[in-house]
């Protein structure tokens, strides 16, 4: 907040405010002299051991009807940085709070730096993608229908403790022509002999995510799928060997597009995305991403070359840039 001159910044979104607050539940406002937290009423017994810490940071009410207008007023708060919201609500903030308005990243940019807690957790959740990517190398083969072993998989990932199924929604699985639909979802179709599987999957502990994908040839596949498996599982290896501090993740982008553009092919995502409180969330890993990457950084390298009507390739791994190096999460 020093950094960027702002003298007050509000607070609503869940994730932002679970980093802050340890709950994902409520408004937070800092200030240079005070921080507060309103939630509900019911949220504050729920939570009272937490909340009632004696190093605890924050001064925590019982949310009421313009509680938080009230208060900007009573501080004499003139300018006010707030999160990057819908055109709708950010013009009724502007309104109903009556002053200066700026939009900050400063909360999302503090989280793409993880402490050394948060990396414990990563590395819990990374574990349970491991073990769930194990059970897929078990269950996914020829004649297998797409939706049952999507299911064996996903229960593996429970099973291991995993406090949502993977990315909320549901994992990625699809085979053969699907494949090439980078966010295809599993259906009744039978896994055919010779086809490749993208498996695309994480857990998520105390809520932290983990992303993993691996791409699967069933049995005796053709030249096509076995020059595209081996060259896009060391694109992944290569690009994670050349990741160092300080370096721009444009560049690193730059890099795998450059491979995949040699080898003949478009390249259709980015190269990556951080992974934390959210499945995506900062540094971006694209060609026009500003963000340079830090220590403590964790985020995916998934390189993928996609055949319409034919295959698909992915393979992906997180990453942790710790002491200057890669160090991969997900091996």
């Amino acid at each position: 907040m020093e950094y960027e001159r702002i003298p007050a910044l509000l607070i609503s979104s869940p994730k932002n405010v679970e980093y802050l607050s340890g709950r994902d539940t409520g408004r937070v406002l800092l200030t240079e002299e005070e921080d507060f937290l309103w939630t509900r009423e019911l949220y504050m017994e729920v939570n009272k051991e937490l909340y009632s810490e004696k190093s605890y940071p924050f001064d925590v009410a019982a949310y009421q009807k313009e509680a938080v207008k009230n208060r900007i007023i009573e501080l004499k708060i003139k300018e006010l940085a707030i999160e990057n919201l819908p055109h709708l609500v950010y013009e009724k903030a502007r309104k109903d709070l009556r002053v200066k308005l700026t939009v900050s990243e400063a909360v999302d940019r503090q989280r793409a730096v993880k402490t050394s807690y948060e990396i414990e957790l990563l590395r819990k959740s990374a574990s349970i993608a491991k073990k769930a990517m194990a059970k897929a190398f078990d269950v996914v083969g020829a004649g297998v229908r797409e939706i049952d072993a999507l299911a064996e998989i996903e229960y593996e990932i429970r099973m291991q403790g995993s406090d949502a199924t993977p990315f909320s929604d549901g994992m990625l699985l699809s085979s053969g022509p699907a494949s090439a639909n980078i966010h295809a979802r599993a259906s009744g179709r039978k896994i055919a002999s010779g086809s490749t599987v993208v498996v695309d999957l994480g857990g998520r502990y105390e809520s932290y995510y983990s992303d993993m994908t691996r791409t699967l040839g069933i049995e005796k596949v053709g030249a096509l799928e076995r020059d595209l498996l081996e060259f896009v599982d060391d694109l992944r290896a290569r690009a994670i060997d050349i990741v160092s501090t300080e370096m721009k993740a444009a560049d690193l982008h730059a890099f795998v597009e450059g491979e995949i553009v040699k080898k003949g092919y478009k390249f259709f995502h980015g190269t990556g995305h951080g992974v934390g409180l959210e499945i995506h969330e900062f540094p971006s890993i694209t060609g026009d991403s500003t963000d340079v990457l830090k220590e403590g950084m964790v985020f995916t390298i998934e390189p993928g070359i996609y055949v319409p009507g034919k295959l698909g390739v992915r393979f992906e791994d997180m990453v942790l840039l710790k002491k200057g190096k890669p160090e991969v999460l997900t091996v």
